[in-house]
């Protein structure tokens, strides 16, 4: 009963899947109508063509009225058919790849789009390699529903309907016949091989997923593993998530081989019958020769289109298990709206930010690991009954222990997450309603993982502010020490640095982080850990920069190390979700 429950709440979901699927293609709904009218009449031409021949024969060599001595002109009609047939088979492959193409440009699109919305606070829990799966294998593989689903779905529909009707008129018995066998190969075998290969397929893009995010993982930490000797654990995981992979995709390709076979074996068989009746009623006398062997010709000839249709069961699982992992990523809630221009407060200086009473808390996990999200527990409280005051020009440290939640007091300042309650104002308005270009433009953040492009040093700190003149580019390097390493790069500045900086130490990374801060000109700097990895004396060199260099500005620097504390203003303590003033912040971090 279970098992029956489940295959029906999964082929409904595969339902809904390929309608919401289909829905995105209205803009595209002309070229989607050619492509079905090119396909449509290239099978039918391929169909009358082949009849049209036959009779041609007929009429060459038998004398069975009414084709005798009309061969001339059924070989004209098999000929211009046959030629209007690669003419439609063009058009049809044309508009359905246009339209497929157009599509996945399109998704692709949307799905950058929600990752921007989602960033960086909601994509924390989505692994990498998951994500480059999702944006590069999951949609690539949605090109088989826009260009090989949907138009020859209706294709089959309308060539069987046509061709039906031609048997039908021929004799009604070889239309009945026509009949059982488009049901059967149709519509019964790709329902009947639907449920099982859908499984197997969403257990291939899971672990093809995974996968990918443990090879990125080993790729960027390929200098820790082998410092610490782990390389052999770290193969012997790559292998067996690869086996875990291979397996489900033997699976999968064994769902299709079997869907293949049976296909292909029951078109035979139907054939073998057809065959056995239309001759037996031309002996019968219960239909013409002639009229027999031209419907037998067209029969046999009109599973073209319907071949493809039965193929989909197993064929277009991986593709629906492909579009859900696509669907989930755009399903999900970014923990922030964006306030646009028009519908809020702008935001044209930064005068201080206030926190009064706020709070925050998640919600947990439950013993069957979905979300519990309600009022009798459920909810993991981080930040409770948090004051803290900002004022302009302040240097402000904050420590606490790991997890009592200094990151996501960081979150909350820059709004990446929404407060559960209290008041957080930034310049005296409500930070909800700033404009959110606006108040990134009052910010700037340095946090513990840094990306580094595919781009030169110099383009890499100007991210910050693409406009930036070359002194300014050159300024902000200097003020975060990087005088060093642009002596050791061949090119200085211009040097084209590797994917995610791999050619950098974790130092230099952090550095070129304070590199883009410093070429910001935000008023106010939140810089969660900017010298974890550096040795004191740089430390020391950096922090005594970023004094010099703070001006008027306002920073905030969380951070666990003493010789950091010690040099800022205020120093407060982040515990049990509240903020604690310590009243000599040198003896404080000293201590």
């Amino acid at each position: 009963m279970r098992t029956g429950s489940d295959s029906m709440q999964q082929t409904t979901g595969n339902l809904v899947m390929m309608r919401r699927m289909a829905r995105l293609m209205k803009p595209l709904a002309g070229t989607e109508g050619k492509a079905i009218l090119c396909g449509s009449l290239g099978h039918l031409f391929a169909v009358w063509s082949m009849m049209a021949a036959a009779a041609a024969l007929i009429g060459l060599v038998a004398d069975w009225p009414p084709l005798n001595g009309q061969w001339v002109l059924w070989a004209l009609v098999a000929v211009l058919t046959a030629l209007s047939r690669g003419v439609m088979a063009y058009g049809e492959q044309y508009c359905n790849h246009e339209m497929a193409f157009s599509m996945l440009r399109d998704i692709r699109t949307t799905v950058f789009d929600k990752m921007r919305s989602l960033a960086p606070a909601g994509l924390r829990d989505q692994a990498r390699g998951d994500m480059v799966t999702v944006i590069t294998n999951d949609i690539e593989l949605l090109e088989i529903f826009y260009a090989h689903t949907l138009s020859p779905i209706a294709i089959a529909l309308v060539t069987s309907l046509a061709n039906l009707a031609l048997l039908t008129w021929l004799s009604p018995w070889m239309g009945l016949a026509a009949v059982i066998s488009y049901l059967i190969v149709g519509l019964l075998i790709p329902i009947l091989s639907a449920r099982p290969t859908f499984k197997v397929a969403m257990q291939e893009r899971t672990a093809q997923a995974n996968l990918h995010s443990l090879l990125l993982e080993t790729l960027q930490g390929r200098t820790e593993l082998a410092g610490l000797g782990a390389l052999g654990n770290t193969r012997r995981r790559v292998g067996a998530a690869t086996g875990q992979m291979l397996d489900a995709r033997g699976r999968t390709s064994g769902r299709t081989i079997a869907n293949d076979l049976v296909t292909n074996v029951v078109t035979l068989i139907c054939a073998g019958v057809f065959t056995l009746m239309a001759c037996h009623l031309g002996s019968a006398g219960l239909v013409n020769p002639a009229r027999g062997m031209i419907g037998l010709v067209g029969f046999l000839s009109s599973f073209a289109p319907l071949i493809p249709v039965a193929r989909l069961g197993a064929g277009l699982q991986p593709t629906l298990a492909a579009a859900r992992r696509v669907f989930s990523l755009l399903d999900k809630e970014p923990p922030v709206r964006e306030v646009e221009s028009g519908h809020g407060d702008p935001l044209a200086e930064f005068t201080g930010e206030e926190a009064k009473a706020v709070s925050f808390s998640y919600a947990g996990k439950t013993d069957t690991g979905k979300t519990d999200s309600g009022e009798h527990g459920g909810r993991i409280s981080v930040l409770d009954g948090l004051d803290l005051s900002i004022k302009p020009g302040e240097l402000i440290g904050i420590q606490g222990a790991n997890g009592a939640g200094k990151s996501t007091l960081i979150d909350l300042l820059m709004r990446f997450q929404e407060r559960s309650g209290g008041d957080l104002t930034v310049s005296g308005l409500p930070i909800e309603t700033i404009h959110t270009v606006d108040l990134r433009a009052q910010q700037a953040l340095v946090s513990q993982d840094t990306y580094i492009f595919s781009l030169t040093l110099a383009d890499n700190i100007a991210l910050a502010r693409p406009d930036a003149s070359r002194e300014d580019i050159e300024k902000a390097a200097h003020d975060a020490c990087l005088d060093d390493l642009i002596d050791q790069l061949p090119d200085g500045l211009d040097h084209l640095l590797a994917d995610n900086g791999s050619d950098l130490s974790d130092g230099q990374r952090q550095r070129v982080a304070l590199a883009r801060a410093f070429l910001s000109s935000a008023p106010f700097m939140l810089l969660d850990e900017p010298t974890s990895n550096m040795d004191a004396l740089l430390e020391g060199r950096v922090l005594t920069r970023l004094i010099e260099r703070k001006g008027d500005r306002t920073c905030l620097i969380v951070s666990h190390r003493p010789s950091v504390l010690a040099r800022v203003d205020r120093l407060l303590t982040l515990r049990d979700g509240k903020l604690v003033e310590e009243k000599d912040a040198m003896s404080c971090a000293v201590g």
